[in-house]
């Protein structure tokens, strides 16, 4: 009986290592699949009044990160312009565009004018995470920054996929 048990755990210790490499690839998303040259793409997030009184440091409403393919034309290589778009509590909506470029299998983005960084990674299929980097300054290169300070509630940021229509007029 013990030969048995001890040989069964063995073939499971083998077969699991294979199971998880088999599996991986198939949960795995590429960045690619959320943001590419050739089509739009939309994710938005807007908190409810309860998640912000979970959260009452959270400064951000609403926040949408969005593509246009002709927005990217002329682009060099893999490189994109996304749309960042937020609103803050008691702000109106502030809009800047972004340059991305892809990082393994993340989008390292920045705003023009060291307007600051930040990160996107795929969360699942269906949904993306707006992550690391710094304070964001929507503005033009000349006038006063509007800025969204990153710390401490507004570091993360799970957006999920949307019709194009709810970030493009």
């Amino acid at each position: 009986m013990f030969r048995t048990a001890r040989k069964t755990c063995l073939s499971l210790l083998t077969a699991l290592p294979i199971a998880l490499a088999v599996a991986l690839p198939a949960n795995a998303q590429s960045i690619s699949q959320h943001f590419s040259k050739a089509t739009g793409s939309c994710y938005q997030r807007e908190y409810s009044a309860s998640h912000l009184a979970k959260h009452p440091t959270q400064k951000v409403a609403t926040i949408q990160l969005s593509h246009a393919p002709q927005e990217s034309l002329g682009m060099p290589g893999n490189e994109l312009t996304l749309r960042l778009t937020v609103r803050l509590l008691g702000y109106n909506t502030w809009q800047t565009p972004v340059l991305c470029a892809p990082k393994g299998n993340a989008l390292f983005c920045g705003i023009e004018c060291d307007g600051g960084r930040f990160d996107v990674v795929v969360k699942n299929a269906s949904s993306i995470l707006i992550t690391g980097g710094t304070d964001l300054f929507f503005s033009d290169c000349e006038s006063k920054p509007r800025i969204l300070e990153r710390a401490p509630d507004d570091k993360v940021f799970m957006l999920h996929r949307a019709p194009l229509a709810n970030c493009h007029p």
